[in-house]
């Protein structure tokens, strides 16, 4: 039986259907729940809240529990037990939870991680109703709950779209919160279904095949590859020695963005700005030295700095130089390129210049107005989908849990991209031809140098680990080009950017993009063929 077994491979899927109040999460349940092909599998519905429909099971083999509110904010033991009871009494091949519009995903989370719970159950995907006429109104009123609720789903249904003009405003606020959540119209549910239970393969099967897979892969590549001449063991070599050398500084840069995300209130630092650009931009650079926050935590004050008041220069100044000259930072370049305090100091100087050059360009008054939107969304996720409120937490326990679960999740988001770009490092530097070295020209010079900040815009690494993965590079391009890596990927990349889309103007967006780019672009290329680098 499912419920006596504590594997993932035998835990019971928990499917969680979350929503504003009176959104339609009962009707979709109503629709999907009771399809003819569904009448052998045992389910059991957990509601956490009642609205005008019922939920009514057709064939029998649905099971309903329901607790208000008020007994999920203070009797969650209890809830718990009936969970327990009705598992070992009805043996549910499969669990759909009915989310409370107003309450946490995080209180969701708790129920199943930290309870005996976790033992049976496993939360597979959550899906959320989101009615188009009323969704961004609520945004706005309903605290971090809401958005929190996004933030954690696979899938949204979106219902009430009146004209693709709308679904497409609905679709921009949605992937703002949560860029990976797939979308759907509530006329499309039949393509949500086959989304939902595409990888409903039993898990040993599922493990099983992907076993294969990587066997036969290696099988056929890697003699393929040494056909070519080219070197896979080598390759294997240089990635993992990259990787055992970033992995301690992306640690340490997310342990300790995250400790000043949640125990160093916003306010804090938005104090100690004044509202003059010299000055402003002086604390701001200052700011960034004494910070040791990367681009996960710089955006998101950025924010709250320029809604504060606080002149765009100055804002844009702080958010592109904390991520470039903070400690982690300094320290891992110091590492990563042997000691050598030529590129620490030219590091830490193009930072400084880059980016107060930037913010001057914002200085005048038509670029200070209209940079925000989605004013709904008084609160920026950080890139790796976290959208608790910290300041909700008022426990210290309560902090140490979000702490763990934010620099938990931290670390895996920004980890993959920390994976690909060690792979392609590690490509370029055992096959790599060294072409970019070889030549001095000054087109040559400005193609590398354009390489280099094209990469570190898609790798979109932490720039707490990135000095390392930019010292792989130094054999096959120049120090000018690995110069605009270092400086420009903390800046501007690809993850930024979808974390600016949610809380500024599309215009802005691509301004500020354009604008770094070429600025620094223009300061690395006139150095480095003047030979300052």
């Amino acid at each position: 039986m499912a419920f006596l077994m504590g594997s993932d491979i035998m835990k019971i899927p928990v499917y969680v259907v979350t929503g504003f109040l009176d959104g339609g999460k009962t009707t979709f349940l109503n629709n999907l729940l009771n399809k003819k092909d569904w009448k052998e599998i045992s389910i059991l519905v957990i509601q956490f809240e009642s609205g005008e429909e019922d939920f009514h099971g057709r064939h029998n083999n649905c099971h309903k529990i329901s607790f208000p509110k008020k007994t999920l904010e203070q009797q969650q033991k209890q809830i718990i037990d009936e969970i327990l009871q009705n598992i070992q009494e009805h043996e549910p091949d499969e669990i759909w939870i009915e989310w409370n519009g107003v309450v946490p995903f995080s209180q969701l989370q708790l129920l199943f991680l930290n309870s005996p719970l976790h033992r049976l159950c496993k939360i597979q995907k959550v899906l959320h109703i989101a009615d188009a006429e009323k969704i961004e109104n609520i945004l706005g009123r309903t605290g971090s709950a809401l958005p929190e609720q996004i933030a954690n789903s696979d899938f949204a249904v979106i219902r009430g779209a009146r004209s693709k003009t709308a679904y497409k405003r609905i679709r921009r606020v949605m992937g703002g919160i949560n860029p990976g959540i797939n979308l759907y119209e509530a006329r499309a549910y039949n393509d949500l279904y086959k989304q939902l239970f595409s990888g409903k393969g039993h898990p040993v099967n599922v493990f099983f095949q992907v076993t294969v897979l990587i066997i036969a892969l290696y099988f056929i590549v890697k003699p393929a590859m040494d056909a070519l001449k080219i070197p896979t063991n080598t390759i294997i070599n240089v990635f993992l020695g990259i990787i055992l050398q970033a992995v301690p500084f992306l640690l340490i840069g997310v342990l300790l963005s995250s400790a000043i995300q949640i125990f160093i209130p916003k306010e804090t630092i938005e104090r100690r700005f004044p509202k003059s650009i010299g000055l402003g931009m002086l604390v701001a650079i200052l700011g960034g030295f004494c910070l040791p926050v990367c681009d996960c935590a710089s955006i998101p004050i950025f924010r709250s700095l320029v809604k504060k008041g606080i002149p765009l220069p100055v804002a844009i100044t702080f958010m592109t130089a904390t991520p470039v000259i903070n400690p982690v930072v300094i320290l891992s370049t110091y590492y990563a390129f042997g000691g050598n305090m030529a590129i620490v100091i030219n590091r830490i100087c193009f930072g400084i210049i880059v980016s107060v050059l930037i913010g001057l360009t914002f200085a005048n008054s038509s670029a200070q107005s209209h940079v925000l939107t989605g004013g709904a969304l008084d609160r920026l996720m950080c890139s790796c989908g976290c959208y608790e409120d910290a300041e909700s937490v008022t426990t210290f326990t309560g902090k140490i849990g979000l702490f763990l679960r934010h620099s938990q999740a931290e670390f895996f988001s920004v980890g993959k991209y920390l994976v690909i770009g060690t792979f392609i490092s590690s490509i370029f530097q055992t096959i790599g031809t060294g072409i970019f070295t070889s030549s001095q020209s000054s087109a040559n010079l400005a193609l590398s140098i354009f390489i280099m900040m094209v990469m570190a815009f898609v790798l979109s690494l932490c720039s707490s680990s990135d000095a390392v993965i930019a010292r792989s590079f130094s054999n096959q391009f120049p120090i000018g080009a690995i110069m605009g890596f270092l400086v420009f990927g903390p800046m501007m990349d690809i993850k930024n950017v979808m974390m600016l889309s949610s809380g500024f103007s599309k215009g802005f967006i691509v301004k500020l993009l354009l604008r770094a780019f070429i600025i620094c672009f223009i300061l690395v290329f006139l150095f480095s063929s003047l030979g300052g680098i």
